[in-house]
């Protein structure tokens, strides 16, 4: 069986998530590395940190794979002794390939949304625009009800803001900083938003409008999406003929993350 490329992986991922969706601002695709590397270990992971590139080299994996990317503001220069500088000067260094997919991702079944979704038993998971989720309970569940269920689901604290006997129908979902995304919950007549970030102002004009909002923190409410993207990847690998281990980080980005 032959090994394949970072091309390989490259295409695959442009297969579920097309890089010409991503927003405008954003940036996705190959950011270091060479397309004709080949590769035998893949690490997924939600963000990069120089704690993972670690794990990376510890595990032999040629090809990292993010959702957050790096240089998502424009650096004028690489000097060393800045966070984001050192992983790039130590990916470049290791030979290391970083490939980012983040709101191209984001738009598809394979978002940490959809992924929520379906972790939680959802029935009629549905797409309400490109990145809000819907999901029904049934039957349905007080706003408190669900707020329990999402912090055994989390293992992480999750807030709530609104009614706790609230009866939750259909559950809105977008993780990570969408916080105006409770708008459209209100639209599909949803009775509860579910988000990673949030602000005040929001949260405050959302209850007035009878939405509850479930803040679960932006790293909780997204990496859920990163098993099942190496689930595709290692899948779509063998389908192919191909001979390479698809693996997931064991790191989190920053103590905290989860609380």
């Amino acid at each position: 069986m032959s090994k394949p490329t970072v091309q390989t992986v490259y295409d695959l991922i442009g297969e579920i998530a097309p890089y010409e969706t991503a927003e405008d601002y954003d940036n996705v695709g190959l950011l270091v590395g060479r397309y004709d590397r080949s590769v035998s270990r893949i690490l997924c992971s939600l963000d990069i940190t120089m704690e993972m590139v670690e794990e990376a080299l510890r595990l032999g994996a040629e090809l990292i794979v993010t959702h957050h990317p790096l240089m998502f503001h424009a650096r004028k220069n690489l000097r060393e002794g800045e966070p984001e500088a050192d992983i790039l000067c130590r990916l470049v260094r290791e030979k290391l390939s970083l490939i980012s997919a983040h709101t191209n991702l984001d738009q598809t079944v394979y978002s940490g949304s959809a992924s929520v979704a379906r972790g939680l038993g959802l029935s009629d998971i549905r797409q309400y625009d490109p990145f809000v989720f819907l999901g029904d309970f049934a039957p349905e569940k007080s706003a408190g009800e669900v707020a329990a269920m999402l912090r055994e689901r989390f293992q992480a604290p999750v807030r709530m803001y609104g009614d706790e006997k609230r009866p939750i129908r259909t559950l809105a979902l977008c993780g990570g900083a969408y916080g105006m995304g409770y708008l459209d919950a209100e639209k599909a007549g949803a009775q509860a938003y579910l988000t990673g970030e949030i602000r005040h102002s929001d949260i405050t004009d959302a209850v007035a409008r009878g939405i509850v909002i479930f803040d679960a923190g932006h790293y909780a409410s997204e990496a859920p999406m990163i098993p099942g993207l190496r689930d595709y990847l290692q899948n779509a690998l063998n389908e192919r003929g191909y001979s390479a281990q698809v693996l997931t980080t064991a790191c989190v980005p920053f103590p905290g993350a989860l609380e």
